[in-house]
Order: C-alpha cells, then sequence, then structure tokens
C-alpha cells in the first residue's frame, strides 16, 4: 500500500445540519501498547489532562480539540469478569485480580482511542497521533492473524433530510466493492461480523432511481433489512439521534450511541505500517460524498450499479471496479473543468 497524500480533506458540503463546519469523530482499534504510552502520546500531542476510571478507561480532558476517550473493550471484559456478588470486586485481591484481567484481555482485544468530533479542517493532525503510536510499537490489523482491528470514521452529515440520506447510501452503496478492494480489507476482518455489507434485497431497494423515500419510510426501510450493528456503514447511531423511538425496543439498545453521523466501520487500522496514515481511509470515504453530492453521475452510477449488480460473474471478474475507476476520473474531470 503506497502512502496515501491529500491535498484537499475538505468535502464538497462542509457545512452541517447546524450550518457549522462539519465534524468527524475517528476510532483506532491497535495493540502492543501500555495505556501510559498511549496517554502520552495523546497528551504529547493534543495537550489536556488525564483522569483514569480504571485500568481499563481513561479520558483525556480539555486538549486542543475537546476530549479523548481510551478503553478496552467494555462488552468483553464484563463477559470476563463476569462476578456472582458484588465483594468479588471489593475484597483484598481485587487489585491484583483486575491486573491478571488487564493482561488477559490485551491479547484478545485492542486498545481503543476515541476521538473528540474533530472538524475536517483539522481532521490531518490526527495523523501525528498515528505517528507517535506507531514509534511506541501500536500493532494494527495486519500484524497478527487474530487482529480483526478496524478505524472508523463518524462523520456529522450535511444535513438530515431524507434526500441526503438516500444519496449518500446510494454513493455508498454504488462504491462499496471499488473501496474493498482499494481498502485490501484483512481476511481476520472478512470473517467477522463487524463489517457485514447489505444484503441483496436492501441494496436493489436503494440502488433504484425511483427510490424517493420520506424520512419515515428510509428508517422503517433501514431497520427492517437490517436490525443490527454490524453493517460497514451503520446507521443506527444516527437513526436513534433523529428520533430514540426507533431503537427503544433494539436489542443492541446499550450499545447505540445516539449521535448525528455516519457509523463508517469498513477501513483497517494499518497503525504499524509506515506507508499507512489517515490520509488513506478518509481519500476513500470522500469518493463517496463527491459523488453523493454530483446528482448527474450519481444518476449513472445508480444505473450502471443496479444492472451490473445481477450479473453472475460480478463477484470474481472485478469489472465493477474497473467501471467505477473510468467513473471516478470522469468525476475528477468535471470537478477541474
Amino acid at each position: 500500500m503506497s502512502t496515501t497524500k491529500l491535498q484537499n480533506w475538505i468535502p464538497p458540503r462542509n457545512k452541517n445540519f447546524e450550518g457549522k463546519e462539519r465534524r468527524v469523530g475517528v476510532e483506532l482499534e491497535f495493540s502492543g501498547c501500555e495505556p501510559e504510552q498511549i496517554l502520552e502520546c495523546i497528551t504529547d500531542v493534543f495537550g489536556g489532562d488525564v483522569n483514569k476510571h480504571s485500568i481499563f478507561n481513561y479520558q483525556v480532558k480539555e486538549t486542543s480539540v475537546g476530549d479523548f476517550t481510551l478503553e478496552l473493550d467494555a462488552q468483553i471484559l464484563q463477559r470476563m469478569v463476569a462476578p456472582n456478588d458484588e465483594e468479588t470486586l471489593q475484597n483484598s485481591d481485587a487489585n491484583y485480580a483486575e491486573t491478571l484481567l488487564k493482561s488477559a484481555a490485551e491479547s484478545l482485544v485492542p486498545w481503543e482511542v476515541v476521538t473528540p468530533p474533530i472538524s475536517v479542517s483539522r481532521l490531518s493532525e490526527l495523523n501525528a497521533l498515528v505517528t507517535c503510536l506507531r514509534k511506541r510499537g501500536a500493532l494494527g490489523t495486519r500484524s497478527a492473524a487474530r487482529y480483526a482491528f478496524g478505524l472508523h470514521l463518524n462523520p456529522d452529515l450535511p444535513d438530515l433530510s431524507a434526500d441526503t440520506l438516500v444519496q449518500y447510501m446510494q454513493a455508498y452503496l454504488c462504491l462499496y466493492d471499488w473501496i474493498y478492494a482499494n481498502e485490501e480489507i484483512d481476511v481476520a476482518r472478512k470473517i467477522t461480523p463487524y463489517i457485514n455489507h447489505f444484503d441483496k434485497d436492501y441494496i436493489l431497494k436503494v440502488v433504484d432511481t425511483q427510490y424517493q423515500p420520506d424520512l419515515d419510510t428510509f428508517i422503517e426501510d433501514y431497520l427492517t433489512h437490517n436490525p443490527t450493528r454490524n453493517r460497514s456503514l451503520d446507521l443506527l447511531p444516527l437513526i436513534a439521534h433523529i428520533d430514540e423511538k426507533w431503537v427503544a425496543d433494539h436489542k443492541e439498545k446499550a450499545l447505540i450511541k445516539s449521535r448525528p453521523t455516519f457509523h463508517y466501520r469498513l477501513p483497517n487500522c494499518d497503525i504499524d505500517n509506515s506507508d499507512w496514515s489517515l490520509a488513506h481511509p478518509w481519500s476513500l470515504w470522500l469518493r463517496v460524498e463527491q459523488l453523493a453530492n454530483n446528482n448527474q453521475l450519481l444518476e449513472t452510477f445508480v444505473e450502471e450499479f443496479r444492472e451490473d449488480y445481477q450479473r453472475f460473474t460480478r463477484a470474481i471478474d472485478n469489472k465493477w471496479v474497473a467501471r467505477c475507476d473510468q467513473l471516478l476520473e470522469r468525476l475528477d474531470s468535471e470537478s477541474h473543468s
């Protein structure tokens, strides 16, 4: 993978639904570092004060861009501890047991750095954090067969209308195979459920020039076909932000964090690769932004993708990926004309 250089990190629509500069939250999953090293990298790059909640969970508050969180996977830890009574965690051996648990957990699950929502114009500053963590020994997706580590991007939206949601979803579905090929998704991540793609019925419903639902219908369609967080582009946090009623009875409600953003989960976290930076996954997401905001080209993509999607050999011949390259060249030429 060669280094991706971005001259312009800004999407075509850079104001959010509140009329402010759009922001992106980032989640980095990796292993190989002690929490003290990770916290030091955060404070070296962005300043701030460290608050320790437990040996599994920390916050770095009042940095130059907002508050960071550092944590091990809380759900996995809860299953590993599973105490039968409160005294288990209060006796004199609790600290020792907690330390042993941390050591065991670190061999199974990653540390996760959760950034605050950062203005798009400052997003590239996170590369300094990536570089610092790499120097401290951070290990990413490809460093071990068991590591299904990911990088999640949480961009807020230009607006919360049904038209905008449809355009972004259509753009993502049309470009999914092209993004997947360029991201070179790791084998460990392919076999986990966390980044499952959408099913055929939902794809064909949305990728249709006649699909023009109102907001309630769009949400109903999404929830009917996607009753899970395990999607490469998870809309449940966004739906919860629009109205909590939609997820009130959801089986994963406790894990759905309401926020006015997409939850884009597909990218690898290749943090230990010196040729990798945040510019790579962001540049691929920017293609979704560009296509979603080019109505004429999006219509061409939708029509051609819908036809291609039903070819028997499409999964093995990569013709659609090559066609995406051609159509995206047209997008570039239009933007420079």
